[in-house]
């Protein structure tokens, strides 16, 4: 019997209340991924370290779904994969665009019985299609996303996130935690590190609109003003790209009056975010018409600030967060530092977008693919119908990747006939 996911997104200690007692758990499988998750020395191993590692989680995962789900044996079996040796290559066969995810898709994908663990479905915006993307999570799945994010975080950061200091302003309506995976998730992390954090904006719902929530969000000053206040450090601040853009455009056309007036007030500009602070952005640019991302940062600059050790206004870091509805973890980049990486268990690939062939060589622009391990109440394999490139890196995961655009949706809808077809097909037929 299917139990009822909850109405509003769950604080973390009652998700980790809940995993103890988890019947997934039991499942060796799933019990490595548990602590994989939370295992911080994956980021000091070598890229043929972590090739290795994701190879083996990929058979694991493979022969973990086939036994759970009539589903995804016969979808193995149809495409010819063979579990116990499977390849990154296999992925693009496995792969699932997103818009298969749509309205009530995502449950066609679970595997048997796993909606009677308690979870959480995440929606998207809404602001590229009116019928949403869906995914479902379990609380299994959202402890391990919270604790694998957080490390992938705290290494693109640069610091560790001290427990109980510092402050977070996060330009979103606090309802928004119950929708979207990106709020979600830095509500859950900050709980998990004992943060505060702000909510800036309001949510106004207004009978009979239409339309994407984002348009029915309105700054809600006094908190705004609180948090520019706050003595606390390091401030980060989270929003949209456009947020942190449109918040500093503002202020550098103020008159002279106005920004004295808004100094007595609030203590900016510049916005002093002190040490550590750091700027962080997701969800892209959501339609709206603002510059490229460098000068975004370049005009930011001008108004937000962090300080070095000496206590020095400095230039602060601004981190940029790739991830979907669909994405247990995300892709995470630092402006001038490191292109986006991912997490060393996530498998991300490129197809070609003419031949559907996986990328290998770097530089080129390719249809970006992820492969989550973590997930396990479905096989998280999709591409969610972004253009990225990747390069070379000494890092960890040995590879970076750069960000180019949305598909345009003839693309969009060529991709879903291309790699959608057979599970499609199996998903129409209930098999």
């Amino acid at each position: 019997m299917e139990k009822k996911t909850t109405r509003g997104l769950p604080d973390l200690g009652e998700i980790i209340d809940y995993v103890t007692k988890s019947k997934l758990l039991s499942e060796p499988h799933v019990r490595k991924l548990w602590e994989l998750s939370s295992d911080a020395s994956l980021f000091e191993k070598s890229p043929d370290y972590l090739a290795k590692l994701r190879r083996d989680l990929l058979r694991e995962s493979l022969e973990f779904f086939a036994r759970r789900s009539h589903f995804y044996a016969n979808l193995l079996e149809k495409l010819e994969v063979d579990p116990g040796a499977a390849e990154a290559d296999d992925l693009v066969k496995l792969a699932v665009p997103s818009d298969l995810l749509r309205g009530e898709g995502y449950r066609r994908l679970l595997i048997d019985d796993v909606l009677e663990e308690p979870g959480y479905v995440f929606s998207s915006s809404g602001t590229t299609s009116s019928t949403p993307v869906r995914v479902y999570r379990t609380y299994v799945e959202l402890a391990m996303m919270v604790k694998a994010n957080t490390l992938l975080f705290e290494y693109v950061y640069g610091r560790r996130l001290e427990e109980g200091r510092g402050v977070a302003l996060f330009l979103a309506a606090r309802e928004l935690r119950d929708q979207l995976n990106f709020v979600a998730f830095v509500d859950l992390a900050l709980q998990g590190k004992k943060i505060p954090i702000i909510y800036g904006m309001d949510l106004v719902r207004e009978a009979g609109a239409g339309g994407s929530q984002w348009t029915k969000l309105v700054p809600n000053k006094k908190r705004i003003l609180g948090f520019l206040r706050s003595r606390e450090e390091p401030k980060l601040f989270f929003t949209a790209p456009a947020g942190v853009y449109f918040m500093s455009k503002r202020m550098l056309e103020m008159n002279f009056i106005s920004k004295l007036a808004y100094k007595l007030m609030s203590g900016a500009p510049p916005i002093d975010l002190g040490r550590g602070g750091v700027v962080v952005t997701g969800g892209g640019s959501k339609g709206m018409d603002i510059p490229p991302y460098d000068e975004i940062v370049k005009i930011s600059s001008k108004v937000f600030k962090s300080r070095n050790e000496r206590g020095e206004l400095v230039d602060p870091s601004f981190m940029d967060v790739l991830g979907m509805t669909e994405t247990l973890t995300a892709l995470i980049d630092r402006h001038g530092v490191m292109n986006k990486i991912p997490h060393p268990l996530q498998e991300v690939f490129l197809v070609d977008p003419k031949t559907y062939k996986p990328i290998t060589t770097p530089g080129r622009d390719g249809i970006l693919g992820i492969f989550d391990p973590l997930a396990i109440s479905w096989l998280e394999v999709f591409l969610p119908g972004d253009i990225v490139r990747f390069y070379e890196s000494s890092r960890y995961y040995g590879r970076e990747f750069v960000y180019v655009r949305r598909l345009t949706k003839e693309e969009g809808w060529d991709l879903q006939r291309a790699c959608g077809g057979t599970i499609e097909e199996m998903m129409r037929r209930g098999s």
